[in-house]
């Protein structure tokens, strides 16, 4: 808490917890609906690279959960910097989506793991989204209506 009684975070890390396990949960979604598509899951220059299952929680979990700390413990001096981090974040998941159309074997495959990439743009989007100013009200202050 600061002297004015508001807490001193830029938002509930609670949040990029839930917001990593959500996306999770729907890029594992996304995964299977795109297999029983008949995405091969083959990437690499010669397609023999299969990307597997756990790769998707991997690189879903680690990523919004590791940034999400940084984000966090440099947001709580500069509040400024998850407006950028969000954007950023998303912007880079966004970009990235070139890696699967340019190697991916098959269009399915192509297709999924760009969703997933998008997912996970807008999973990381709303994990350190520093917009619930209710949050940051003294309890005090908060009418119930």
């Amino acid at each position: 808490m600061t002297a004015q009684g508001q807490p001193n975070s830029p938002f509930n890390f609670i949040q990029v917890i839930i917001g990593a396990v959500g996306t999770s949960y729907l890029n594992v979604i996304i995964f299977f609906l795109t297999g029983a598509a008949g995405a091969s899951r083959q990437i690499g220059a010669d397609a023999t690279d299969v990307v597997p299952f756990d790769h998707i929680l991997q690189f879903t979990l680690a990523p919004i959960l590791f940034f999400g700390l940084v984000v966090f413990l440099i947001g709580r001096a500069k509040k400024g910097v998850c407006k950028i981090a969000q954007w950023a974040g998303l912007a880079i998941a966004v970009v990235s989506i070139i890696f699967p159309i340019m190697n991916a074997a098959d269009v399915a495959t192509a297709v999924g793991l760009s969703l997933i990439h998008i997912a996970t743009g807008i999973g990381w989007f709303f994990s350190v989204h520093y917009g619930n100013k209710q949050l940051h009200v003294p309890s005090k202050d908060v009418a119930l209506v």
